[in-house]
C-alpha cells in the first residue's frame, strides 16, 4: 500500500475509533419518574436533580434535560426538598424563581442578593445541597441556575439552557414530565 493511502487509512481509523470511544449524539437522560418521590399523606415532595449530569447541552442540564424540557408540578401547600448534586466540572446552583428572577419561596434556593454578596456561591463540583421550602403560592415558576446572573457577570447558565419549569397547582397530585 502506498505511504499516502496508508496514512489516510490510519487517520480515518483513528477518527472512527475516537468517535466510537467518545460516543456520538445525545446521552440518555434520567427517567422523569425517578426524579421525584412524593408522599400524599404528609404532603411532601423530594426532587432529585443532578446538575451537569451528562454532555447534553454542553453539560448545562439537570439530569440531562435543558431548555425548559423538565417540568415539575406540586399542589399548593406541599413541603418540597430540592436535593441537588453537581456532577459537572464548574460551580452550578438551582432554585425556584419567579419570571423576574426573584426567589419564589423562602428557602427555595439562593436569591440574587445571595449571589451579589457572595459571587463564589453555588454548589462546587462533586458537592450536594438540599433546599427546603413550602410551595405556598399557585403559579408557574422557573427551576433554574441563576449563578453568575448578578449585574456585570455574564453569561449565566439560564440563557445557556439550564432551566426547567416548576408549577404549583391549586389541587391534584405531584408529577414530573419531560417535553
Amino acid at each position: 500500500m502506498p505511504k499516502s493511502k496508508r496514512l489516510m487509512s490510519i487517520v480515518w481509523t483513528t477518527a472512527l475509533a475516537a468517535g466510537v470511544l467518545t460516543g456520538c449524539g445525545d446521552v440518555a437522560n434520567s427517567a422523569p419518574s425517578s426524579l421525584m418521590v412524593t408522599n400524599t399523606a404528609s404532603r411532601t415532595a423530594d426532587i432529585y436533580l443532578i446538575a451537569g449530569y451528562n454532555r447534553n447541552n454542553v453539560w448545562d442540564n439537570f439530569n440531562g434535560y435543558a431548555n425548559g424540557n423538565l417540568n415539575f408540578s406540586v399542589p399548593v401547600g406541599y413541603q418540597v426538598a430540592l436535593h441537588v448534586t453537581n456532577d459537572g466540572g464548574v460551580p452550578y446552583d438551582v432554585g425556584v424563581y419567579t419570571s423576574d428572577q426573584q426567589l419564589a419561596f423562602p428557602g427555595a434556593g439562593n436569591s440574587m442578593e445571595d449571589y451579589v454578596q457572595n459571587p463564589s456561591a453555588g454548589i462546587m463540583p462533586g458537592s450536594s445541597t438540599t433546599y427546603k421550602f413550602v410551595a405556598s403560592r399557585v403559579g408557574d415558576y422557573l427551576l433554574a441556575d441563576l449563578l453568575y446572573q448578578f449585574p456585570g457577570h455574564n453569561p449565566s447558565h439560564l440563557p445557556l439552557g439550564m432551566w426547567g419549569r416548576f408549577h404549583v397547582t391549586q389541587s391534584g397530585t405531584p408529577h414530573v414530565s419531560s417535553t
